[in-house]
Order: structure tokens, then sequence, then C-alpha cells
């Protein structure tokens, strides 16, 4: 018989960021978020292995409920005690819940802000905190020894800067993200 799946208070956050608490704690729409608590999915992590992304993956499925509309994220992987989506452009901006689905046994429901835009920067530690990662133009990591100079222009690699009208369940395409961020 399958434990039921626990999502930790709070537990929704930006993939990126992890950023706990009001005001930063939104997940964008069309943006990549984690859930944290214990049995999300399997033991060992699976990632999603191509595109298309699905909504299910080994076992492992979620809804987000806003305002009465019900999404489904896409995977991207899951383990028992963590989970990463990409929250559908559609999704309604507001106060709602997410709920996990492992074989069968599904979370109660923990509550979840959704903001039309949110980003957080992927850091070198990946744990939220700490350097960001971010990159020249050769795609060269900007580091302690490869510092950034004054007016260099740098890719800053993050997620949440809002929904976009393409294919989600495809590689994100290039292109103009709205405006600019500072």
């Amino acid at each position: 018989l399958a434990a039921q799946p626990v999502i930790n208070t709070g537990g929704a956050v930006n993939a990126a960021s992890y950023s706990l608490g009001l005001p930063n704690s939104a997940i964008a729409q069309g943006s990549m978020f984690t859930v944290f608590g214990k049995n999300l999915g399997p033991a060992s992590i699976v990632p999603a292995a191509s595109f298309p992304l699905q909504t299910t993956l080994a076992g492992t499925s979620a809804k987000v409920t806003v305002n009465g509309t019900t999404v489904s994220p896409l995977m991207i992987f899951t383990l028992a005690g963590q989970v990463a989506m990409l929250l559908p452009s559609s999704t309604p901006t507001g106060s709602g819940t997410i709920t996990i689905t492992y074989n069968g046994q599904t979370s109660a429901p923990v509550a979840v802000q959704v903001a039309a835009a949110n980003f957080g920067i992927f850091t070198l530690n990946q744990g939220g905190s700490g350097p960001a990662i971010a990159t020249d133009a050769s795609n060269a990591e900007i580091s302690l020894t490869h510092a950034a100079s004054p007016e260099q222009e740098l890719v800053v690699w993050g997620t949440g800067l809002g929904k976009i009208s393409a294919d989600e369940t495809m590689p994100p395409p290039q292109g103009f993200v709205g405006p600019q961020p500072t």
C-alpha cells in the first residue's frame, strides 16, 4: 500500500530561488517550480527524458487550482522528497492550492500563490542562495576567477519572467520576453 504524499507547508517554491514567505514566494505563470515534501514520487530521481513534457511522470502528477480553474503542471523530474514542474501559462493569478498525486494517493491541498511574474535566479549551489549562475557572451561562467566587466552584457539564468504563448510542452522559444528586468 502506497503512503499518502505530504507537501511541506510553504513547500511550493520558485525552482531557482526557493524563496519562502511573502512577498517573494509566488509562483509565476509559465515558470519552473519545485514542491518539497515526502512520498511525492519514487525513491530515485526520474527526470523527463525528452520533449514533449507530460503531466504525469513515474506515477507522479499535480493539480493547481486558482479561482476555480484547475491546471495540470508539466513534470520536469520527480523524487520522493521533491518534484519539479512547469506551471502552465494559462494558470490564473491569485491564491490557490496544489495537490500531488503519486501512485493513486493524493496529498492534502497546500496553499500556493500564483503571480504574473516573479523572477528567481538559479544559483551555483543549486539551493537558492549564494552566487548567481551568470555567463558571458561566450557562455563562460562568471566567477571570482572570471569576473564581469562594467557595461558587459551577461546572461542570468532564472525562471519566473511570466507566461508565454508558445507550446510549453516543447523546449522554450527564444525571443523577446517582455519588459526587461533591471
